[in-house]
């Protein structure tokens, strides 16, 4: 038998190789991923620098935001108030002006352009250049203003070169007034804010430049990236910076760059980057392949928490409160924000529905409607009164996000939210300041239009009256010339208070301006009703008013008109009812008058001669008649007293009762009077020269007595003509005499210590205060012609008569008795001891000519009398 022994089979070449090959795969695996991790390491280095960068730009792109969409939200205020109040003056504007420079941090001006020129610039200390400046008309701000005017929207120019210097970013509104009164919308201009730029910049964190980044804007006039540079070095743009767009209002962009101040770094060079070299190849195959394993699940748990934490980091530093829900509404987190501004920390709000923890939109009734906006714009956004966890209300503005997985699902929803208070009140100020007069609170002119065309409609439907009446104080402005503004807004405030307690809750008390008031009393059946507010109002108004140390009187003049008989429209019914309260002043004031057709024509005719009043005395239309005084017991010629004619060119003589009234009613009366008395002493020192020797008396108006000018103008004419003590002698009349009596009587002292005679008009018409009476320095009492017309046959007018001479006798006043038309009078007189009268009898009014020959036929005649 024969043993064999099988060989064992030879190795192969493969075989042989294999360790080589595994070590050399094993080799090359190593190397290549320790290539790997080496670059992966650079790049994420590289993207933590740009994360790092972007965060930062990100918080910037944020600060901007709400910086300039602040000062653009609040100048809507202010549109709304010129929509609301088109004729606004000066010192409204700058009050609504310096409320939002108040709130707004970055203002610098504010302007108004109607029809594209500025016309007011809030403050105007530094603006002056930019007044005047037609928009159309200059080439670097035209198209934004065609711009703006296209879209009927907000428009971003900027930043630019201003007129008035600097530079400046220009947020411009265009201001719609409303259709009214049958009139179409209409492009009224438009309102420019203008934003500091530095500090704008400085707000936002990009002045003064940081060290460790460098950044640049671009989209000047909101192009975004297809505008211009005009923040930083535009090359920066050049160097693949970090790009955040900046959203503004409506849609304008800006575009934001950022790059590391020492430029972006080389991850390959780092220590970290040459030692994971080195220990990639020294380790085995097993251990590079897990260390190829771990480092892929790192890196993705890298990028994963950098992105969680850039994203937490952006969310904490927000102003704003930011919630985040997930798809069925439960909070998921909250930022730093909300807990400050709701009072509800997080740990309180996770897990809970939103709507139980905050006011949201989507409550089960409006839950299709929040989707479908949703759907619609991408977004929802809106106003909600919520409330705080100490259980405070306030509002904000709140908008919610979808956050969507790949597949298009919601995943997340992010509410972000805003406390609005502080613009909310501004709003209210604002709408409050067009609707309300500011010193009394009362509803102004505007808010009196609108009220009185609700009212009309009321009436139409329920076939109704309701009344308007209008109230003037009569005499205020004597008394704002003479005490002060702040004493008469003072009055002014009083009468706001008494009226509202002469009417029903129903009714509206307004303030037109000045001091002229407005009452609308409303549901009535019969015109009675008007008549007795009158009453009340005239009862009220008229009572004496305490402000400050003084003790002042004023009494009311009002028109009544009710509708629909005396007008149909707000302005027909206004226009009737003013007529009606100047016919009450004509009527002799503290009384009401209801109007009536006459008045019309009246007020009209008025109108006419106001204007004509001004031209009369600018050309010296007026002459100077003068009427004797006789002494009674030898009928010498005593004085004269000057009255002025107005020698209209088309009118002819108007009589003084037309025309005084309307001058005294205004400043004409002052311009009027200082001519008078120019004149009147001009023409006495001509007679004087023709060896005539008279007294002669000139009227004052109380709005003259009341004057600051009226010493100098008297002064004046006492040294430019060398008047004698004697010569003239000023005259008022009783009832001016007893307004302000204290004031009265030192204004009487210092014209007694300039020689002047002085005398009390229409005594007895009046209500005088003895105890006032005999402490003024008067040499003379006039009794007025009512008293001595029937002095004859009326034992009244006699017997008051009688008591006039003797008071004024007791107090060392002599006595001038007015009207003399008969002999019996002229004797009646002399019998009670009337030392002078003036009359018809004697002569009527003269001009300075006929005078003269008067006083030569009565000279003539004397003689002719005396030699016989």
């Amino acid at each position: 038998m024969s043993l064999t022994r099988d060989e064992p089979a030879p190795f192969t070449m493969t075989d042989r190789a294999r360790p080589l090959i595994v070590a050399l795969v094993a080799l090359l695996a190593g190397l290549a991923l320790t290539a790997y991790i080496a670059g992966n390491e650079a790049a994420e280095l590289h993207q933590r620098e740009r994360s790092a960068v972007t965060a930062q730009a990100g918080q910037v792109r944020a600060r901007l935001e709400s910086e300039v969409n602040s000062a653009a939200h609040l100048s809507l205020g202010l549109v709304s108030f010129i929509a609301a109040n088109p004729d606004f003056d000066r010192a409204s504007f700058d009050r609504v002006a310096e409320r939002m420079l108040a709130y707004g941090r970055h203002l610098r001006n504010i302007s108004v352009a109607p029809d594209n020129v500025v016309r007011e610039v809030y403050p105007l200390a530094g603006n002056e250049r930019a007044i005047g400046l037609n928009y159309l008309d200059t080439p670097s701000q035209r198209d934004a203003v065609v711009q703006m005017m296209k879209s009927r929207r907000f428009v971003l120019a900027g930043p630019l070169e201003l007129v008035q210097g600097g530079v400046g970013l220009i947020n411009r509104f265009p201001v719609y007034l409303p259709a009214r009164n049958g009139q179409p919308e209409r492009y009224w201009g438009l309102v420019a804010v203008v934003l500091r730029f530095d500090s704008l910049l400085e707000a936002s964190g990009l002045l003064p430049e940081r060290g460790d980044l460098r950044y640049a804007l671009r989209g000047r006039d909101g192009l975004g990236a297809a505008g211009e540079v005009f923040h930083g070095d535009a090359a920066l743009f050049d160097q693949t910076p970090v790009l955040v767009d900046v959203v503004l209002p409506d849609n304008a962009r800006w575009q934001l760059a950022a790059v590391p101040a020492g430029g972006w770094q080389n991850g390959y060079g780092s220590a970290r980057v040459l030692g994971i070299w080195g220990a990639g190849a020294a380790v085995s195959l097993a251990i590079a392949a897990l260390l190829y394993l771990r480092q892929l699940q790192l890196r993705r748990l890298q990028m994963r928490d950098a992105e969680l934490s850039l994203a937490a980091s952006v969310i904490d530093s927000l102003n704003e409160a930011i919630m985040v829900t997930d798809a069925r509404g439960r909070v998921v987190t909250v930022n730093p924000a909300f807990s400050a501004l709701t009072g509800i920390d997080e740990s309180a709000a996770s897990g809970r529905p939103a709507s139980a923890v905050v006011s949201c939109p989507y409550s089960e009734e409006s839950r299709r409607e929040f989707a479908d906006q949703l759907e619609r714009d991408g977004y929802w956004r809106g106003e909600l009164d919520d409330q705080r966890a100490s259980g405070e209300s306030y509002p904000k503005s709140l908008s919610i996000y979808p956050v969507r997985e790949p597949g298009g699902r919601i995943a997340h929803y992010v509410h972000s939210f805003a406390d609005i208070s502080e613009r909310r009140e501004a709003e209210r100020k604002i709408h409050h300041l067009a609707h309300h007069d500011m010193l009394t609170g009362l509803p102004n002119r505007l808010s009196l239009q609108l009220r009185m065309e609700q009212v009309m409609a009321h009436a139409r439907r329920h076939s109704t009256l309701f009344a308007v009446l209008m109230i003037d104080m009569d005499h205020f402005k004597d008394i704002n010339d003479t005490l002060g503004h702040h004493v008469g807004d003072a009055l002014l405030v009083e009468v706001g208070k008494r009226l509202q307690r002469c009417v029903r809750q129903s009714d509206v008390v307004a303030r037109l301006g000045g001091d002229e008031f407005v009452v609308l009393v409303t549901d009535m059946v019969t015109t009675l009703t008007a008549a007795a507010v009158a009453e009340k109002i005239v009862a009220a108004l008229s009572a004496p008013y305490a402000v400050e140390a003084y003790q002042l009187h004023s009494t009311p003049s009002v028109g009544i008109g009710v509708f629909p008989n005396d007008g149909e429209t707000v302005d027909d019914l206004l226009r009737n009812v003013d007529s009606a309260m100047y016919h009450a002043k004509a009527a002799g004031r503290n009384n009401y008058q209801f109007f009536n057709d006459s008045m019309s024509a009246n007020a009209s005719e008025r109108l006419t001669l106001q204007s004509s009043l001004h031209q009369a005395i600018a050309k010296r239309q007026f002459v100077l008649h003068y009427q004797p005084q006789i002494e009674t017991g030898s009928g010498r010629l005593m004085g004269v007293e000057v009255l002025v004619r107005w020698e209209h060119p088309e009118r002819g003589l108007v009589p003084p009762n037309k025309f005084i009234p309307i001058a005294e009613e205004s400043d004409l009366i002052i311009r009027l009077g200082e001519w008078i008395l120019q004149e009147a002493c001009r023409q006495l020192s001509v007679w004087r020269a023709m060896g005539l020797q008279m007294r002669i008396a000139v009227n004052l108006s109380a709005r003259q007595l009341r004057s600051k000018n009226l010493l100098r103008q008297v002064k004046d004419v006492v040294l430019k003509y060398d008047l004698k003590p004697g010569d003239l002698e000023l005259e008022i009349t009783e009832s001016v005499a007893m307004e302000d009596a204290d004031n009265t009587l030192r204004m009487l002292a210092q014209l007694r210590e300039l020689g002047l005679e002085l005398a009390i008009d229409d005594f007895g018409t009046g209500y005088s205060s003895l105890s006032h009476l005999k402490l003024m320095p008067l040499q003379r009492l006039k009794i007025d012609r009512s008293f001595v017309k029937d002095i004859e046959n009326d034992p009244d007018d006699a017997a008051i008569c009688a008591a006039t001479i003797s008071l004024a006798h007791n107090l060392g006043l002599t006595v001038i008795a007015e009207g003399v038309e008969t002999d019996a009078q002229y004797a009646f007189l002399g019998n009670l001891g009337c030392e002078c009268v003036q009359g018809f009898l004697f002569s009527k009014p003269l001009p300075a000519a006929e005078l003269e020959a008067w006083i030569a036929a009565r000279t003539a005649g004397a003689s002719v009398t005396s030699s016989l």
